[in-house]
């Protein structure tokens, strides 16, 4: 039985609590107008033992088969003298139906609103139970840089980015730096998850939040690299950035490991029960270890996405800086000679980039006028990314603007 002193409100929050409940498979049950008919016998006996009949607790009942019948006596205000024991009462009851240790079954409470990520160093690096802080201080600034173009790869699943998108980084500020943890000495870092509070509907699994997506992309990541080594080839990441890692992600992965632990670093990952997936492992948690050989593979893959060509269509906006021919600019029926002009745009996504496009005679006329009255242009066309230049093919619709 666990100590009851342990169970202070800030010991077992009572709304997390009440998350990992309904979270779990558990609901509460209607009270009954009478006294006579309360739920159980301890229920009973403990509605008797109030004055004023005031209820200072809910009973929750457990929608599994298996545990069908069992009830929880679960206090509903913290302020109440009741409250440790209630707690503690309900904690060994989940530890016996869970079959876990106390100590587990507080640590999945009070983490339900978060995905967490552990990671453990070797013991090399530990002396006293203690690091030092320049380590400390890597693994802070790189695990945040992994989540931060994590997250943005998960907005933009693309080969590679070229800026860092503030919604990824907004995320990346909201997760938290948890407790460190004995034993190779560890890291935690919470991810925050919403409460569900959607409806399933026909036994179908409600839609993730964006903060559980970015951790399964990272766990599909990781998953793909250990595939990566065991496969001897860079294939399982550069094929698959659509739904694991790009480019971005590898270069970070693989500088949070270098600055942080030459031996290496391990992974686990525990998901909040609240938010069901067909991409969660079978298992609660996961793991995933990260050295020397697959931060080769995490570098080779980099390299390899990020010389792969990009391409989308867009419309491009802004002025024209170049103008470039080796033909007549007034000469129309000229055709064969090629006109370039380089536009600077100043796009949301990819900042201030000079977009070059080849024009027709006259619209290349039309971009001579802009640039010598210093107007906007605009045209549209497959917007592509060849080395550090950026390419518009087959431009049309090119517009001259007041």
């Amino acid at each position: 039985m666990i100590d009851l002193s342990d169970f202070s409100p800030g010991a077992v929050p009572l709304d997390m609590a009440k998350r990992y409940l309904l979270a779990t498979g558990w609901h509460v049950r209607v009270p009954r107008p009478y006294l006579a008919r309360a739920e159980s016998e301890v229920v009973r006996v403990l509605m008797e033992g109030r004055t004023g009949g005031k209820r200072n607790f809910d009973v929750y009942m457990s929608s599994q088969k298996d545990f069908e019948g069992i009830e929880l006596v679960v206090p509903n205000n913290v302020e109440t003298p009741e409250y440790s024991s209630l707690m503690a009462r309900v904690i060994n009851a989940l530890a016996a139906v869970e079959e876990r240790e106390e100590s587990e079954v507080v640590r999945s409470i009070r983490e339900v609103a978060f995905d967490v990520v552990r990671s453990r160093i070797p013991d090399a690096q530990v002396v006293n139970d203690a690091i030092k802080l320049d380590i400390a201080r890597s693994f802070v600034v790189g695990i945040r840089s992994v989540l931060a173009t994590t997250a943005t790869t998960e907005l933009q699943p693309t080969a590679y980015f070229l800026r860092l998108k503030k919604e990824a980084a907004e995320y990346a500020d909201r997760c938290r730096f948890g407790h460190t943890f004995r034993g190779s000495f560890g890291f935690t870092v919470e991810s925050p998850l919403q409460q569900n509070d959607q409806i399933a509907l026909f036994g179908i699994a409600t839609s993730p939040p964006f903060e559980r997506r970015v951790i399964q992309r990272l766990t599909r990541g990781l998953k793909l690299v250990a595939e990566a080594v065991a496969a001897d080839s860079t294939a399982p990441i550069t094929s698959s950035p659509s739904v694991g890692f790009s480019a971005n992600v590898c270069e970070q992965l693989a500088s949070l490991v270098e600055q942080t632990s030459q031996g290496g670093i391990a992974f686990d990952f525990s998901f909040s029960p609240e938010w069901s997936s067909q991409d969660l492992p079978s298992e609660p948690r996961e793991s995933f270890f990260v050295g020397r050989p697959q931060v080769e593979v995490i570098k080779a893959a980099a390299k390899e996405l990020r010389s792969q060509i990009q391409s989308w269509t867009e419309t491009v906006y802004g002025r024209v800086t170049r103008l470039a021919t080796a033909a007549d600019p007034s000469d129309l029926t000229d055709l064969m000679g090629d006109r370039e002009v380089a536009i600077l745009w100043s796009s949301e996504e990819l900042g201030d980039i000079t977009v070059r496009c080849s024009l027709s005679p006259t619209d290349y006329l039309k971009a001579v006028e802009a640039h010598a009255a210093g107007k906007p242009v605009e045209v549209s066309g497959t917007l592509e990314r060849r080395s550090r230049r950026w390419i518009l093919l087959e431009p049309s619709g090119f517009t001259l603007h007041s």
